[in-house]
């Protein structure tokens, strides 16, 4: 199962066949630092991709608000990117405490924001796998759920959540959840 429909908004499942930086979707979620800064092997891809226009955004907002907390997002544009917006989400660590709670937290931000904003369709790679010592199994407990219990609210605008998944092993992971969540 790739696909479950709730309250007229779709959550899928992709593989990175089709990368995530190649989407026509309204946004995509990437993973932020504290300061907004390339760091993390696919934040700096994605940022490489966007082009010099999004990290000049990124520093304005940090200009404004001093530091990302985690748990929170951000949205500039999308630069050179097929998507009209990159949503910036300051996801947690293991061993900072309380992490998956925190990712709850930082996944419903992402997608308050891009509800907030008008956006019909957000697209994530997993937020805290890369670098920061969640395995895709914590992440897809937590995300999935999480972008369930936001479809189930009724939010006006988001109508398509979509998760690029790196490899087979972390889309089985996601899958094994999304079929659970159907029940």
């Amino acid at each position: 199962m790739n696909k479950l429909t709730i309250n007229n908004t779709i959550i899928e499942l992709k593989t990175d066949d089709t990368p995530l930086v190649e989407s026509e979707l309204d946004a995509i979620v990437i993973p932020a630092n504290r300061r907004l800064l390339p760091s993390g092997t696919f934040r700096c891809y994605v940022l490489r991709k966007a082009g010099s226009k999004v990290q000049l955004e990124c520093n304005q907002i940090i200009n404004k608000i001093g530091a990302l907390n985690v748990g929170n997002a951000v949205i500039t544009s999308g630069g050179n990117l097929k998507a009209k917006h990159i949503i910036h989400a300051a996801g947690p660590s293991l061993g900072q405490g309380k992490e998956g709670k925190k990712l709850m937290i930082c996944t419903w931000n992402a997608l308050k924001l891009a509800d907030k904003k008008g956006l019909k369709s957000i697209a994530f790679h997993p937020i805290s796998v890369e670098n920061t010592g969640f395995n895709p199994k914590i992440c897809a407990n937590i995300m999935l759920p999480t972008s369930k219990k936001f479809a189930l609210e009724n939010h006006e605008n988001l109508k398509q959540i979509t998760f690029y998944l790196n490899n087979s092993s972390e889309y089985k992971e996601f899958e094994t959840i999304l079929e659970t969540l159907a029940d």
